[in-house]
């Protein structure tokens, strides 16, 4: 068996490293590491040392996706009818024959490769990238005009089935199967080693205080109050440590240009974090980031998180919002504990943040 993996972001990474060491354990596997996140490259050259795949390729798929993502039909068919020299273009070696492939993504290039091993044999596997793995339903006609093309729609035949870390936590409204993915244990020493290693892991000087945890929202175009809640966060918890972690999709940091958070240091990938440390003086912050999540799903850790998602003011998915709160509903049923706060109102944000911060009641 061969298989191919595809990585967009450094969550992506790390599951796909994960897979690589349980779900194949060990059989042959190229990994293509696209440009989406430039800094996937440098990732690339350490894991290059550590011989766990055959092959370690890189792609320059990010302007292919925003060109033929969306536009005429006749635009998207003559694009998928040239992918053979467009791969040439932005790949940095050949691809293989492939049994499998894994992706999370259902960009551009992901469905010309379904178009490019349609006559083989070889299945399209979809895993983890968080929330929107649970919640979307990417292959919808009325969702892309790429769908409602016969090559766009290649890769709805070739999918076989999703990889998810909860898969009773799925609301996608499709008819794919979930399977489990064997979720990162802490206790994994080996697996430790190996991330540290690829994402040149350091020991953080000082993590205490407040922490928010930004998301994508200005790097897809999205408007929303989510500066505005970062600055309210800010001013209830004055007195007190408080920091912004970046998106790393968000190329200007808001935060830091305007002063509502100090600039912070190039910091290793939050679940590399929790793998190494105990985040015992530490309170997340966030809208509805997939990095608030982890630390519960992933690893059983009850963190004190407060979801800012009901004061959120814009629309975090573009179709799928009430189904998002279905999704988070869910997760908190299941994995809510003492530490887990969702607030109605600013006043009752307050309150909590006044709890957490140990000032309440002075």
């Amino acid at each position: 068996m061969k298989g191919l993996i595809l990585v967009n972001s450094v969550y992506q990474l790390i599951t796909a490293i994960q897979i690589q060491r349980t779900f194949l354990k060990g059989a042959g596997a190229d990994l293509l590491l696209t440009d989406i996140i430039p800094s996937l490259k440098d990732y690339g050259r350490n894991l290059e040392k550590l011989h766990l795949f055959d092959r370690i390729l890189y792609g320059e798929t990010k302007e292919l996706s925003r060109k033929y993502a969306v536009g005429k039909e006749e635009e998207i068919k003559e694009g998928f009818r040239n992918r053979e020299q467009i791969f040439r273009w932005i790949l940095s070696d050949s691809l293989a024959s492939y049994d499998q492939v894994y992706f999370s993504n259902f960009d551009t290039f992901t469905r010309m490769l379904a178009c490019k091993y349609d006559a083989s044999s070889c299945e399209f596997i979809c895993f983890e990238d968080g929330f929107s793995t649970y919640v979307i339903d990417y292959l919808r006609e009325d969702r892309a005009s790429v769908n409602r093309t016969q090559e766009g729609r290649k890769i709805k035949e070739k999918l076989k089935k999703v990889l998810l870390y909860e898969p009773h936590l799925a609301v996608r409204q499709d008819t794919v199967p979930n399977e489990a993915l064997p979720k990162i244990s802490r206790e994994d020493t080996e697996l430790k080693e190996i991330l540290n290693q690829v994402f040149d892991y350091k020991k953080p000087d000082k993590m205490e205080g407040f922490l928010f945890l930004e998301q994508s929202f200005r790097a897809e175009g999205i408007v929303s109050n989510e500066l505005d809640l970062i600055r309210s966060c800010r001013e209830l918890t004055r007195g007190k440590p408080f920091r912004v972690k970046p998106h790393p999709r968000n190329t200007q940091i808001l935060p830091y240009r305007r002063g509502i958070a100090p600039h912070g240091e190039k910091e290793a990938p939050w679940e590399l974090y929790l793998l190494n440390e105990e985040p015992e003086k530490l309170v997340l912050l966030t809208v509805c980031s997939n990095a608030a999540l982890t630390g519960r799903l992933l690893f059983g850790m009850d963190i004190p998180t407060v979801m800012l998602y009901p004061l959120f003011e814009g629309r975090v998915l573009w179709k799928e919002d009430e189904l998002l709160k279905e999704y988070l509903e869910k997760f908190r049923r299941q994995f809510a504990g003492r530490n887990y706060y969702v607030p109605q109102t600013i006043y009752e944000l307050k309150s909590i943040l006044e709890y957490l911060g140990g000032s309440y009641g002075q």
